[in-house]
């Protein structure tokens, strides 16, 4: 019964760690994404001034680049 009992508090405080690694990775990512957006608007904002382009434009365009891609890699995973 002694065994049966560390045998499930290891396996708690497992699942424990796994939860808390998962909130991580889950927190990892939003940060990773939102950082991304961050930089390609400031990326888009840059190339606007430099080229005197309309904003809308390039927003426009990098849209399309990003479902085109998005489009091919979930072609190529699925």
């Amino acid at each position: 019964m002694d065994s049966q009992t560390e045998s499930h508090n290891a396996h708690t405080e497992l699942l424990k760690k796994m939860t808390e690694m998962d909130g991580r990775l889950t927190g990892s990512a939003a940060s990773a994404y939102a950082y991304n957006k961050i930089n390609n608007i400031l990326l888009m904002q840059v190339l606007a001034h430099l080229e005197n382009r309309d904003l809308e434009e390039i927003r426009s365009n990098v849209d399309n680049y990003i479902a085109r891609f998005t489009e091919e890699y979930m072609k190529k995973n699925a």
